[in-house]
């Protein structure tokens, strides 16, 4: 389009984003792929689907085709066809999934004074609207599809981490093992079913159990499990550790701080009694740490696990202290298989717990 904009505010075609030609069915699987990582519901990607149903993006043989910039992103019609593309849902719940898209940074709202949404012709051609911009979707576009892509590679290899954990599992239930082994073997199981598991997290478990067979002397075809899952969990969460790394922030930016200032200034000797009081972090780092820098090396490596934020985690020492970060840490560990977004939880139990311990102390004066 040429020329001054008809009205202030409409979606037109030359104030649109550039971006890489696209078909529908690879962005809407994309978006399928990260829908958790996105914030939003099955019924919200539906409402997506339908929005771009709506894009005229047809060939002259009926079948889709690519979404390209010079295509008019605004998408104006209305909601009785929206929740009609959108298996039947209601006015009401439309709304409420065309807010959480806008909410998650996927759509723009480009209201008319009226509120309402319709075409701007000239020269008989739609050269703008006033509706639902998808400008916001395409910009990403590209993005999301790596995205989706890494999603893919880390799902298929947590499932052959997890054929390779119940292997190892088995043969360790073969073995005489104390309580507190058989345990965490057994644990093992819920673990690996819960819809959050990494692969971190499968890593971690895969050395434990390995670990478990070598110092039993037990020779299986995966004797060296514990050194290769030793050497890929010390890569994983190395990097965690040293370069204070966020994990995925659902499309936002995240302003990197310095390290929050420990918030206690006791000797670590006096942060902590008993490593055993703690019900889950032990059987992933056998070892009490025998340093405070050590101390924080577990905390965030079994964040990194928990899928907690690094910076979430330095905000609950500067808040509790250490001890009482890991302890709330080691809860979440603990009901892992009833909290669905550890990291979440964490956030909201820091604000619930800032004057208070949430049970037990694991020291003293800390």
């Amino acid at each position: 389009m040429s020329g001054p904009r008809p009205f202030h505010g409409m979606g037109t075609i030359d104030a649109q984003p550039g971006f890489q030609p696209i078909r529908r069915r690879d962005l809407m699987a994309a978006v399928n792929t990260l829908g958790r990582d996105l914030g939003l519901r099955p019924a919200s990607i539906v409402v997506l689907d339908a929005l771009l149903s709506c894009l005229p993006c047809k060939g002259p043989d009926g079948r889709d085709q690519p979404i390209t910039p010079a295509i008019l992103l605004t998408v104006f019609a209305s909601n009785d066809t929206l929740c009609y593309r959108a298996k039947g849902i209601t006015d009401r719940q439309l709304r409420r999934h065309l807010e959480r898209l806008e909410e998650v940074g996927l759509l723009r709202r480009r209201d008319s004074a009226n509120g309402k949404r319709f075409p701007i012709y000239r020269g008989g051609r739609v050269v703008g609207a006033f509706g639902l911009d998808l400008s916001p979707l395409l910009q990403q576009s590209r993005e999301l599809l790596a995205r989706a892509q890494l999603r893919r590679d880390e799902a298929a290899e947590l499932r052959g981490l997890k054929a390779h954990i119940q292997q190892l599992r088995s043969e360790c239930l073969r073995i005489a093992l104390d309580a507190a082994a058989r345990d965490f073997v057994e644990s093992t199981r819920n673990l690996m079913r819960r819809a959050g598991a990494s692969v971190a997290q499968a890593k971690a478990i895969l050395m434990r159990l390995a670990r478990m067979l070598s110092d039993a002397g037990k020779d299986t075809p995966c004797a060296d499990a514990a050194q290769t899952a030793d050497v890929t969990l010390a890569k994983t969460l190395g990097s965690t550790v040293d370069s204070r790394e966020t994990p995925a922030t659902d499309g936002r930016n995240v302003r990197h701080k310095e390290p929050v200032k420990p918030y206690t200034k006791k000797s670590f000797a006096n942060q902590i009694d008993d490593w055993s009081q703690l019900s889950t972090v032990p059987k992933f780092f056998p070892e009490k740490p025998t340093s405070e820098h050590g101390f924080h090396d577990v905390i965030y490596g079994f964040g990194k696990m928990l899928g907690i934020p690094h910076n979430a985690l330095a905000r609950a020492i500067a808040v509790l202290g250490s001890a009482k970060t890991l302890l709330l840490q080691d809860r979440i560990a603990r009901d892992i298989v009833k909290i669905a977004n550890p990291d979440q939880y964490f956030a909201m139990a820091l604000r619930r717990e800032q004057p208070r311990v949430g049970h037990g102390q694991l020291s003293g004066r800390s």
